[in-house]
């Protein structure tokens, strides 16, 4: 009895760090938390369609909670890059979005409950037809190679190439640079892990706390733990967002030039005319 007790156990609490696999395409091997990526995506573009074809200039309330996260994020973006925020909106918002969207596809009934019979180890477990994509490994390592060719190829853009490489891999001082070059280079390169194991941990303990309190107790204690999730969700997507702006501006930061200043502040002022119209 008690190892069909066990058993039981592991069935109702099946919680795998990687993603499974529910069918093939050929080759190709389509997961749960691929399941979870299509329909973020499609929620993302959903939203934006509606809201290029029904914006007003007296939003409702759809409208304003859509234009919210623009704002937000427009405002902290400018103060950070008063002659480039606009160039540099566009990516942090959609990385924000992405996110947070993909945290609360988590959070929807039936995600990480229903699911399909699989054999593991010998013991028979329910795989979750749909896994969030957040709590996959592979979705946030992309994101934060996609932040990371962001911050460099900004880097590259402010200050040249020559200035970026230069800044890379020669120290000031200059000799200096046999022991500072490797440590600049592990801290640029840490920088993915960072984001990608940060944003991993905290969504996929989340899935697994809700899995344990979904079985171990009924269904209107784990109500209290969703409204958490809804909190911490957010802040992951804005944490990550952030990080990605920062590191765009530490790089865009590295000699102080940049050969588009001077376009970038001719044009500052329609900039500003353009959000304002387009979040209207």
């Amino acid at each position: 009895m008690p190892e069909e007790a066990a058993e039981q156990g592991e069935s109702l609490i099946h919680v795998a760090i990687k993603a499974e696999t529910l069918f093939h395409l050929g080759p190709i091997a389509i997961t749960n938390s691929m399941v979870g990526t299509l329909i973020t995506t499609v929620l993302l573009v959903s939203l934006a369609w509606w809201a290029s074809r029904n914006h007003a200039v007296v939003p409702g309330r759809l409208q304003a909670v859509l234009e919210f996260p623009v704002d937000f994020l427009a405002g902290i973006v400018r103060a950070q890059h008063a002659t480039r925020w606009r160039a540099i909106l566009p990516p942090v918002l959609t990385i924000f979005l992405l996110v947070l969207v993909a945290n609360y596809v988590g959070l929807l009934p039936g995600v990480g409950t229903i699911g399909v019979h699989v054999v593991e180890n010998g013991h028979e477990a329910v795989a979750p037809i749909i896994r969030p994509a957040s709590a996959d490994l592979n979705f946030t390592l992309a994101l934060a190679l996609v932040a990371f060719v962001l911050f460099v190829g900004w880097g590259i853009r402010a200050n040249g190439l020559r200035g970026y490489l230069k800044e890379t891999f020669i120290a000031n001082p200059p000799y200096m640079t046999p022991l500072m070059t490797p440590i600049h280079i592990v801290s640029e390169l840490s920088r993915i892990i960072s984001l990608s194991m940060r944003l991993f941990g905290n969504v996929f303990a989340g899935e697994i706390l809700l899995a344990v309190m979904l079985a171990l107790t009924f269904a209107v204690i784990p109500v209290a733990f969703l409204g958490l999730e809804m909190i911490f969700g957010a802040v992951q997507a804005l944490v990550f967002a952030l990080l990605t702006l920062t590191y765009i501006t530490l790089a865009a930061a590295g000699h102080g030039g940049g050969h588009d200043e001077a376009d970038d502040s001719r044009d500052h002022d329609a900039d500003d005319l353009g959000v304002r119209a387009g979040a209207h």
